[in-house]
């Protein structure tokens, strides 16, 4: 079966925010690279930076190193890191259902103060399902996509908008027997990554951005960017799935006071239906945002990566408490 094209939106972002002194960024990037059958390579780094009227600084930067065998972790380590062995408890887990929980109890601290390391771990089960898209491409580029019984393709909603009983992907699925692979367009280069080494070829990315812009005492920008792509066996990188949020929050409070979720790549025409339940976090504590957007933004009135973004906005408190230290300095 061919690849499937222009069936969502397919408005890529072009450019990076200028970082204009007094704005923080978190940036995070997850690559994964399959190896041998069922096996993958997994590289997970994250940092933090302010900008200074005489240039960048960076405040705080982890990476961390993973091999996974049908995704489970069997080797996991923090790269530089003298004698922390935090994360050897989680090998033997699937980075898949439950993982996330699984985190909350190996670095609880980290969790409770919204760290790099937290949001990389956090992150990582939504990258490694969005990274058997890499399976997917391969297998559609060979004509051998693998056929799906009856039970599993009835089975696929109501997860999401893109997965409700009616959306094209599902009845597609259930008419042929295939789960369909869509082609999106090719990723602009973009300034925040200018500085992390290209992904090989069937290589899948999650890369997220958070600016935290120069506020008063009340009130704060914040703009986030989030993108999945995929790179090809000729290193071509396409976008899977794209958006951007943009609001204020609450500097005392540490609530979401406004938001503005905006598409610009995803694969079923469908899913931009979804991006309205973003404001239905305007007045979340910045650290309930994780937790109840698991529990309230459900069903396919949401989407499963624009709920993962906005969950990832619970690290601006992190770096509005990096703010308080930066004005004590």
């Amino acid at each position: 079966m061919p690849f499937l094209t222009d069936l969502g939106p397919q408005q890529p972002v072009t450019t990076t925010p200028s970082l204009v002194p007094g704005t923080l960024r978190r940036i995070s990037v997850i690559d994964t690279h399959q190896t041998e059958p069922g096996g993958s390579d997994v590289t997970l780094r994250g940092r933090d930076v302010v900008a200074r009227a005489s240039g960048v600084e960076v405040l705080d930067q982890v990476e961390l190193r993973a091999h996974l065998t049908d995704r489970v972790i069997d080797a996991i380590d923090i790269v530089g890191a003298v004698d922390d062995d935090r994360l050897t408890a989680l090998t033997g887990n699937r980075v898949g259902p439950g993982f996330r929980s699984a985190v909350t109890r190996v670095v609880p601290a980290d969790a409770a103060r919204a760290s790099l390391l937290h949001l990389l771990l956090d992150d990582w089960a939504g990258a490694a399902l969005v990274s058997g898209y890499a399976l997917m491409a391969e297998a559609a580029t060979r004509g051998d996509e693998e056929r799906l019984p009856v039970s599993v393709t009835d089975n696929l909603a109501p997860i999401c908008a893109g997965f409700a009983h009616d959306a094209f992907m599902v009845t597609y699925a259930q008419s042929n027997g295939v789960i369909p692979t869509v082609l999106g367009p090719v990723a602009p280069a973009l300034d925040a990554l200018r500085d992390v080494e290209p992904l090989r070829p069937h290589g899948m990315r999650r890369h997220r951005r958070i600016d935290l812009r120069p506020g008063d005492a009340d009130s704060a920008e914040f703009d986030a960017h989030f993108r999945d792509s995929h790179v090809d066996g000729d290193g071509t990188e396409t976008i899977v799935h794209e958006y951007t949020v943009a609001g204020v929050v609450d500097v005392s409070a540490r609530t979401i006071v406004s938001v503005d979720a905006r598409v610009h790549v995803l694969p079923w025409q469908e899913c931009p239906s979804a991006i309205t339940s973003a404001l239905r976090i305007r007045g979340m504590a910045l650290s309930d945002l994780r937790h109840r957007i698991k529990g309230e933004l459900v069903g396919t009135s949401t989407c499963t990566h624009l709920n993962d973004t906005l969950r990832c906005l619970g690290d601006l408190d992190a770096l509005l408490e990096a703010r308080l230290r930066l004005d004590d300095v």
